[in-house]
């Protein structure tokens, strides 16, 4: 007879395992209405080195342009987008009517996101752009002129 060690939840995580892989990320992990672990959402974001530039795009699908802030402090750039809680509306059901009820499900995004990311030395904060279409952020900072390659010409003596 062998002894085997019992772990009571080695059987529930496989099962967890197998409904990640296959498309069914939302069994058995948490409840329909909830928050990722760690709180609020985080803005997903692409960091480009375009030579010049360094170019930030984030995606803020649904929200206001006016409900963006970002702000350059300490080498740190911070996008901030609020988006009201606004229950799903139709023709026929004015958002009034669903102050009262109980959402079973809940996926869309509502609320404060947040992101800060740290920049390198070379950026510049006094040039920076930034312009938001279709639902993507897109922040250009450009690289100061003391950090771009200089190419030095060699003299013959």
């Amino acid at each position: 007879m062998t002894l085997q060690t019992w772990r009571p939840f080695a059987e529930l995580r496989r099962n967890n395992n197998f409904n990640t892989r296959f498309g069914f990320p939302f069994v058995g992990t948490r409840p329909a209405v909830s928050r990722p672990p760690g709180g609020a959402w985080r803005i997903p974001l692409d960091v480009v080195d375009q030579g010049g530039d360094l170019v930030i795009t984030a995606s803020v699908p649904g929200v206001d342009p006016a409900d963006i802030k970002a702000t350059i402090d300490d080498g740190v750039l911070a996008i901030r987008a609020d988006m009201p809680d606004a229950p799903a509306a139709t023709e026929s059901k004015p958002e009034t009517e669903y102050a009262e009820s109980e959402y079973l499900r809940r996926e869309r995004r509502t609320g404060s996101f947040s992101r800060a990311i740290q920049l390198p030395d070379t950026v510049d904060p006094e040039k920076v752009t930034s312009k938001y279409a279709n639902g993507v952020l897109t922040v250009t900072l450009p690289k100061s002129e003391a950090t771009k390659v200089r190419e030095i010409t060699v003299k013959v003596a």
